[in-house]
């Protein structure tokens, strides 16, 4: 994968996931959990220029907790839009970090992201420890449905 440079608005919604990142983080003892919580939180800019955020759901089950991208694309259809922009996640660095990190969307959203359009710009960091975009057909190379 070879992500391209992020453009203004691609660090414009980096900046919106750290904000929220920031409002939902819950450190260790203060929220329902013994650790931290709310790692991770994502925001999506539909086609008209609105951004939503949405923060993951860690749960007791592990099976029931969902991943923050799944949310804010919840959030943004449930206020009407259905054409994206760009989406990206980050990781907030927990109680004895420093700094956010931009994560790629692990599969199972990446399979969602793609039936919302193929040509999503996606932040995500690489293997090389390189912040880009792709899209989301970049993201699931031999997809045939």
């Amino acid at each position: 994968m070879d992500p391209a440079p992020l453009t203004a608005a691609d660090e414009r919604l980096v900046e919106r996931a750290v904000d929220a990142a920031e409002a939902a983080f819950s450190p260790g003892g203060e929220g329902r959990f013994d650790g931290a919580a709310h790692i991770v939180s994502a925001a999506v800019e539909a086609s008209d220029g609105d951004v939503y955020t949405a923060a993951s759901l860690p749960a007791s089950v592990g099976r029931a907790s969902t991943c923050a991208e799944p949310g804010a694309l919840g959030a943004a259809v449930a206020d009407g839009a259905s054409d994206f922009e760009r989406i990206v996640a980050v990781e907030h660095p927990g109680e004895d970090g420093d700094s956010f990190a931009v994560i790629p969307p692990c599969g199972v959203c990446r399979e969602l992201l793609a039936d919302y359009g193929d040509d999503v710009r996606v932040v995500v960091r690489t293997a090389n420890d390189e912040v880009g975009v792709v899209t989301t057909a970049d993201l699931l190379p031999a997809r045939t449905w």
